[in-house]
Formats: structure tokens, C-alpha cells, sequence
């Protein structure tokens, strides 16, 4: 079946001759092209992603306009009245060019277009989905993934990532044959309007009025690096509009790359992305260091103690201290209302939701990926039932404010320097704030293995593992009882203990949660946009000893079970 797909894309007339000739070198390599063609780029938490290259499974010119073509069929099918769409893109290879064959396939199909005339942030694209009343967006972005790596975010009419209408997407998208692809020009092209400063300038504005407190010390020293990305030109510029007078850019990671030359990957998850800033922030006499990924949909932070040194503060982290921020802010200006709520995934740190009851706030949680909050945020206004305060997730993605439907690292830089220089003023630092926090609401100590299973013989291996998992359900774990399992994909919490079931209201997903006595748990979920297995824990202890000592304890059993599974032929 492989072989016949490679045959077809080498005689068909819609296939350039560049992806040809890329695909002849491999024309006696069966491996290589079972792995480009056993199946089609799929859809996950966020969007079409793979490496770029020639192939039913890669990212290349041909899938992206036959992604878009599908897309293109599902608008006008959808609705009557005038169709646009805005389109983004970031700085990776090929991502102009797939933002110049998105634009020219919308227009074909008589779609008008908002095209960026140079990249920008994945969360300003939802902005200008929302400004333009588009019926869709489009972002070209592999976010942080290593550089042989592009995808393709699709995002509806509210601006957050399509989830409703996923399905309908990807069944559109599997009906498109290569000769039913529409395509234009872009030189004169009436369908397609470049945007760019003008709407920058609405963004950031808005982005200003999410500010909480004008008594901070603005000139705390910041140090920033877009890790050769899109974060750039917004941040620095919402950053100096509101008064920060000693932001210091790393220069060697200032301008787009994307090679990411500097980094072993474009990642502010990892710590050595950060290694040429923290030598900068030690020159400067830095105070707090920041870096947002390639899209600038998420931003990683680091502190300098009261000893002087440099501690990176990971997603859950990072996250409370902003909720708590936030919160108590509000709090003290009077502004929490009473039906306010505040947004988290099922594997994002349970200190959220200690945080927010303080604050008689409600905590509601979604499945992993932005899209399950922004589909939350626009069911709380629609009902107007609850109002949005904030959303997180434990991977470096921050939200507030409402005219953004995904995760934002402009608003999130603005926020957190913003916090640093309130709290400087108070004479502590964010480690101390942190501190305070876990005093009062216990230690979270919180990790996440990711472990590769690449190709068809990997994804075999994922289903194995969790099929083990959800067939022999472990009660016990480094010594802590485990009383639910939360199967996500069967769409039941089961009760250990007396073997009862619930059904769970959510969509379903290949998850599996199990949760131990006193809060703590861990998680299992297939990546929906990598070839890889991620399993997240969340130790709640007395302190930070008792939390290490578990947490390690359960890593090793946990991962030595992953170990004893075998694939299932």
C-alpha cells in the first residue's frame, strides 16, 4: 500500500518536481517510505504536524493544500454568508511558503483571506480571527519542535482551535484528491489582503488594559530571548509601552533562525535553551529571565534567589504564581466576581484549584490542549454563567482576558514581569512568593517523562502500553493507595475500592488517570502532535522531601511497568 501511494505521488502531475526528485533518493529504501506514506498527516491537540519533506506523512506543499482545500469544502458547505479566513505563520522552514499555498487555495475557492505579511504569534492570530469576524484561521507553526519540523493550526470562528468540528475537518480533508485541488496566485490577488503593524497596534492595547497594578518597580532588570522566533518585535514592544525600562533582548537569539542554531531545541521547557541567557542575566545582574517558544503562544521563567542564583520555575509553577497573582489582585481592587472561573487541564498541578478556592473562585478542568479551554471559555459566554478569569496549562501555556481564545506568552511576559516588579517592591522575590504559596496550600512537586516511540513499530508500542494500563489497574503506587482510574477514552471514573462507575463529561480521548488518596496522581496520554508517550505526575506532600522521595518512587515503578509491556502483534 506504501509503495503504491510513493508510486502515484511520483507520477502524478499535481506533485512538483522538487518533492519528486526528493523522493526518488529513497526509491530503494522501504522503510523510509513506509514511514512517509503508511498513513496521512493527522489531527491532534494541536493540528496537523510532522517533519517537512516529501509524503502522505509529512509536511510538504501538497498536504498542505489538500489539507486546505478540505477546509476550504467544509466553510463554504458550512455557511452561506461572506467567508474569511486569517493566516499566520511563523519563523520555521517552509512556513511562508505554506502560508502563501494556504492563502492561494482559500482564494481559489472564493474565500477571502487576511494573510500577515510577515510571522507573528500563534495567540495574534486568534486575536485577528475574532477582530476580522473571520469563519476560520490558520497558523503555520511546528511550535516548539525540533527544526525539520512545520505544522498547521486550524482555529474556528471564536478564534480557539477547532474541536467541534474536528472530525468533520479530517473527513473533508481524507475526501480531497490531489486533482480536485483549487489554487490562485497571490501577486494581485483581490481575495487576499496583507495586514500586519495596524493590527499589532490593536493587540498590544489590549493587551495593556489586562494590566492589574501601576505600583511596581519598573526598573526591575529583565532578560529576554524568543529563542530566534516570532515573540520578538510584540513582546518588546508591549513590555517597553508599559514602562519596563531595562529589558535586555539576547542578541545572539533576537532574530528569526530556522535552523534555532543556538539551542539544542527551541523549547522553554528545557533548561538549556536558557543557557546563553543565564549567562546574560548574570552580566546584567538580571533579576528574572524569560523566553517564549518559536510561535510565542508560550513562555518559560526564570528567577534569581536571594543567594543569587538562577532557578527555572517549571509550567505549574509558573502558573500558580500567576493565578495566585491575578486573584489576589482582584481580590484586593474588589473585582473577583461571583461567578468567577478559572480554567486548568487534567494534568496541570491541583494546587490551581487550592488557589482558587481561597478566592471562592471555581475550578473547572478540560482535556489537555489550549482548545479545550478557549471551547470552555466561549460555553461561559454564551450560557453567561461563569466569567473567565484565567486558563493554564502545566506545559508553559498562560491566559488572560477574553479577546484571545489560546495560549498567549505576550500577555503572559507582560503578566509575569509585571508580578516580579510588584513583588520586588514588597521586597521578595517570585521563589519567596512561591514559598508562601506552599505553605499555605501544601508541596506540589510535579514531572513529566516524555519517551519516544517513533514509526509505525512506536505507535504500536503506545497502544500496548496503554492497553496494559487500562486492562491491569494498579491500586498501589511507591507506597500510596490508588482508589479511581479515570479512563478518558472509555469516558468512566472507576472506584477501585468498591468497584463503581461514573461516566465522565468530557470528550473522549486515550488517557488514563490514576489518582491517589490525598490528591496526588499520574497520568498516561499518547502526544496528539508527537510520536511520543508522555507521563505526567503530581505529588502533593507535608514537604518538599516527602513529595522528592514519593515522586521518585513512583517514576521508577511506573516507567519499569512501561518497560514489561509487550507489543501486540
Amino acid at each position: 500500500m506504501c509503495r503504491e501511494k510513493y508510486d502515484m505521488w511520483l507520477e502524478s502531475p499535481y506533485v512538483d518536481d522538487v518533492l519528486k526528485e526528493e523522493l526518488k533518493k529513497i526509491e530503494k529504501d522501504d522503510s523510509e517510505i513506509e514511514d512517509r506514506f503508511f498513513r496521512e498527516l493527522e489531527f491532534g491537540t494541536g493540528g496537523m504536524r510532522g517533519k517537512i519533506g516529501a509524503g502522505s506523512n509529512r509536511m510538504n506543499i501538497v498536504t498542505v493544500a489538500k489539507a486546505t482545500q478540505g477546509i476550504a469544502d467544509y466553510l463554504n458547505e458550512k455557511f452561506n454568508d461572506e467567508i474569511s479566513v486569517a493566516i499566520a505563520y511563523d519563523s520555521r522552514n517552509m512556513s511562508m511558503e505554506f502560508a502563501s499555498k494556504a492563502a492561494c487555495v482559500f482564494a481559489a475557492n472564493n474565500i477571502s483571506v487576511y494573510l500577515f505579511e510577515s510571522l507573528r504569534p500563534t495567540p495574534e492570530l486568534s486575536f485577528t480571527v475574532r477582530h476580522f469576524k473571520c469563519k476560520a484561521g490558520v497558523v503555520i507553526t511546528a511550535s516548539h519542535n525540533p527544526p525539520e519540523y512545520n505544522g498547521y493550526k486550524v482555529y474556528d470562528q471564536f478564534g480557539g482551535q477547532v474541536v467541534e468540528a474536528a472530525d468533520t475537518i479530517i473527513d473533508k480533508i481524507s475526501r480531497v484528491m490531489l486533482k480536485d485541488i483549487k489554487c490562485s496566485k497571490i501577486e494581485g490577488n483581490e481575495k487576499i489582503k496583507i495586514i500586519g503593524n495596524d493590527i499589532d497596534t490593536i493587540y498590544i492595547n489590549e493587551i495593556k488594559k489586562l494590566s492589574l497594578n501601576d505600583d511596581v518597580d519598573k526598573n526591575i532588570n529583565i532578560v529576554y530571548t524568543p529563542l530566534h522566533g516570532t515573540g520578538n518585535k510584540l513582546v518588546r514592544k508591549v513590555l517597553d509601552e508599559a514602562g519596563y525600562k531595562n529589558v535586555f533582548t539576547v542578541k545572539e537569539q533576537e532574530l528569526p533562525d530556522p535552523q534555532f542554531s543556538t539551542v539544542k531545541s527551541p523549547n522553554p521547557e528545557e533548561i538549556s535553551s536558557f543557557e546563553i541567557a543565564i549567562k546574560n542575566a548574570e552580566e546584567l545582574d538580571g533579576e528574572i529571565i524569560i523566553g517564549t517558544d518559536p510561535d510565542c503562544d508560550r513562555v518559560g521563567l526564570i528567577v534569581k534567589d536571594q543567594e543569587g542564583q538562577f532557578v527555572p520555575l517549571n509550567g505549574n509553577q509558573t502558573g500558580a504564581l500567576l493565578l495566585n497573582y491575578v486573584l489576589s489582585s482582584l481580590d484586593k481592587q474588589g473585582k473577583i466576581p461571583e461567578n468567577g472561573a478559572v480554567v486548568k487541564t487534567i494534568v496541570t498541578s491541583e494546587i490551581g484549584r487550592d488557589i482558587a478556592s481561597k478566592y471562592n473562585v471555581t475550578t473547572f478542568d478540560t482535556l489537555t490542549g489550549f482548545k479545550y479551554i478557549a471551547e470552555l471559555m466561549q460555553k461561559f459566554e454564551d450560557a453567561g454563567d461563569y466569567s473567565f478569569l484565567f486558563g493554564y496549562e502545566e506545559s508553559y501555556g498562560y491566559l488572560s482576558g477574553t479577546f484571545v481564545r489560546d495560549k498567549d506568552a505576550v500577555i503572559a511576559s507582560m503578566l509575569i514581569c509585571e508580578m516580579a516588579a510588584y513583588y520586588k517592591r514588597k521586597g521578595k522575590t517570585l521563589l519567596d512568593v512561591l514559598n508562601d504559596i506552599y505553605s499555605e496550600h501544601g508541596y506540589y512537586i510535579d514531572d513529566t517523562v516524555s519517551l519516544s516511540f517513533a514509526g509505525v513499530t512506536g505507535l504500536n508500542k503506545m497502544k500496548s502500553i496503554m492497553e496494559s494500563f487500562r486492562e491491569n489497574k494498579i491500586n498501589t503506587l511507591a507506597g500510596q493507595s490508588i482508589p479511581f482510574v479515570f479512563d478518558y477514552k472509555m469516558g468512566i471514573a472507576l472506584n477501585l475500592i468498591d468497584g463503581s462507575t461514573e461516566r465522565l463529561n468530557y470528550p473522549k480521548s486515550d488517557v488514563l488517570k490514576f489518582s491517589f488518596e490525598n490528591g496526588s496522581w499520574f497520568v498516561l496520554r499518547p502526544s496528539g502532535t508527537e510520536p511520543k508517550l508522555k507521563v505526567y505526575f503530581s505529588i502533593k506532600g507535608e514537604n518538599k522531601a516527602e513529595s522528592i522521595k514519593i515522586l521518585e518512587s513512583a517514576k521508577k515503578e511506573v516507567l519499569n511497568l512501561i518497560d514489561r509491556v509487550q507489543v501486540n502483534s
